[in-house]
């Protein structure tokens, strides 16, 4: 089947404004790609016919000029999978302390050295391939909360985490793979659950990790965490502060991605709030990688 594509090219640095100008007008139609090892983007509505991708830029063309300044579109015909295939595009594998992410399509060529490990995903179009700098960075945090706990001589199969927002299972899967004994993950797009749950079976740890719908209102449940990682929405972030906070253990530490550099001081200083707020104390650093930072939060 034959399907329309509208598209416009923007700067990297207005990815997270162009996230949560979606996030409230979508309904799973547009897609953002920012191109590996580069700032530039673009943003891709896939639509079943020419009138309808028509109409769908009538209604958004205000909302993304206002945001952006004026944009030029681009129409096209786009075959169906074309369209599910092109995400792979912006791809590649990485590593980290020993860890490869690498893509189920090059699972046969690519090498991973002895004594490494490799996780291998398909993110089809849902967020979190590790070659965004947010990612990386919750990675980075994850693992140095490890290093941290073995240096103590805390047993790895006495912690928990869960990844809020887990878009492709990324953050999760490494979190099981790295060795924690109870890993969960949730996310409000059902495609990502699924999208998380076929990642798990490519690296045989289908019901290892739990995956299921929900959000910072509702998705911890109840339960508490030693290490929760939420890469998603400064704004989305600010809201759930309070959820987030709470669903930490006693030395728990939650990391926090998806913010601009620009952003990272007023989300310390809210998030410093909460904890004054609810009695609890802590400290917060930052850490940072081209034009984004991540906020980690520990709790004594």
């Amino acid at each position: 089947m034959a399907l329309f594509q509208v598209s416009f090219s923007f700067d990297g640095m207005q990815l997270d404004f162009l996230e949560e100008l979606l996030y409230e007008l979508d309904e799973g139609h547009w897609n953002l790609y920012v191109y590996h090892g580069s700032d530039s983007g673009v943003a891709a509505g896939v639509f079943s016919s020419e009138p309808e991708v028509r109409e769908e830029w009538t209604r958004v063309k205000p909302h993304f000029e206002e945001l952006l300044g004026p944009v030029e579109p681009r129409f096209e015909p786009l075959a169906e999978q074309n369209w599910k295939e092109s995400y792979k595009e912006y791809f590649h594998a990485w590593t980290f302390e020993g860890l490869h992410w690498v893509p189920e399509w090059e699972r046969e060529t690519y090498q991973v050295p002895d004594g490494d490990a490799a996780l291998l995903l398909d993110p089809g179009m849902a967020f979190g391939t590790g070659n965004h700098e947010t990612t990386r960075l919750c990675i980075e945090a994850l693992i140095e909360f490890l290093r941290k706990h073995r240096q103590n001589e805390v047993p790895m199969d006495a912690l928990s985490c869960c990844d809020a927002g887990c878009g492709s299972g990324i953050l999760a899967l490494s979190a099981k793979k790295l060795g924690f004994l109870e890993v969960s993950g949730f996310d409000q797009d059902c495609t990502s659950i699924r999208i998380s749950n076929e990642n798990a079976g490519l690296n045989e740890m289908a019901g290892e990790v739990e995956f299921f719908e929900g959000n910072l209102e509702s998705g911890f449940r109840d339960k508490s965490y030693d290490l929760i990682l939420a890469n998603i929405l400064a704004s989305v972030l600010l809201r759930g502060k309070s959820e987030l906070i709470k669903a930490l253990n006693p030395s728990g530490r939650l990391v926090l991605g998806g913010i601009l550099s620009l952003e990272i001081e007023q989300v310390r200083a809210e998030f410093a709030d909460e904890l004054k707020r609810t009695g609890m104390s802590g400290t917060t650093g930052i850490t940072s990688l081209g034009e984004w930072s991540n906020l980690i939060v520990d709790l004594d």
